[in-house]
């Protein structure tokens, strides 16, 4: 640039001829707008050259964002492809759980229908504890709010009581029908083998028929192994053996 405006000048300088004092103004006036015009050219080019540099900058700090925000989107990517996996999987298994839930509470109903239809066809013993056992878990599947493990949990406990009934000996008062009479007796238990009553004097003696659903006296000749049985039974005597009619009953 600064060789155009000096050849400029030589040019002005050949083509115009000395004309004294005002020809060398008006060169000079010349020369000084040329330069002028170089400095405010050189001002512009160095003002671009720091503009070009901060662009530059610029670029390379967005060209780095750019590069860092395209990891996070992977990243984020893969996290969320992740996270929706999960759901899937977790929704899966709710209603993996609403179907086990769903067969389980129908088992259990079954089982206590079963159950229910068992003890009404078994020996009559503590009839009133042992209907609302199965009331109350009846009641208890019906709760939407139970949670399943609980339910089960009442059913399995039911299920164990009425199994533990065939292992145990047990004497309990209650009211029986005896000839169409309300009587207060003392009912001897034996597992689920047999019931057996006497009267709170010890004096009437006798065993219940399933086969007939009904209760009868026993000739007064069981009267005193009952009685002992009774006593044993209460822990009231001491073990021994004692002849009692397990089996078909024949009354003479």
């Amino acid at each position: 640039m600064r060789a155009v405006v000096i050849s400029l000048i030589l040019s002005m300088l050949v083509a115009v001829p000395p004309s004294g004092a005002g020809e060398a103004q008006h060169i000079q006036s010349i020369v000084e707008q040329a330069i002028d015009v170089r400095q405010k050219t050189q001002k512009k080019r160095d003002a671009w050259e720091g503009k070009k540099q901060q662009l530059i900058a610029q670029y390379q700090a967005l060209k780095a964002e750019r590069e860092r925000l395209l990891k996070a989107k992977k990243k984020k990517q893969a996290a969320l492809g992740a996270a929706r996996k999960r759901v899937h999987e977790a929704e899966r298994q709710v209603r993996e759980t609403v179907r086990i839930r769903e067969g389980l509470e129908s088992y259990l109903e079954t089982v206590v229908d079963r159950l229910d239809e068992f003890i009404k066809g078994d020996l009559p013993f503590l009839p009133k504890e042992r209907a609302d056992r199965i009331a109350s878990i009846r009641y208890l599947l019906e709760q939407p709010g139970v949670p399943i493990a609980e339910k089960y949990r009442r059913v399995m406990e039911a299920l164990q009581v009425e199994t533990q009934y065939g292992r145990t000996v047990e004497v309990y008062k209650d009211t029986i029908d005896l000839k169409g009479q309300p009587v207060v007796v003392d009912i001897l238990r034996l597992g689920r083998l047999s019931l057996f009553f006497e009267t709170p004097d010890g004096k009437i003696v006798g065993q219940y028929n399933p086969a007939e659903k009904q209760w009868f006296v026993l000739p007064s000749g069981y009267r005193k192994n009952i009685n002992k049985a009774v006593g044993i039974a209460r822990r009231e005597r001491t073990a021994e053996l004692v002849k009692l009619p397990i089996g078909r009953i024949v009354v003479k």
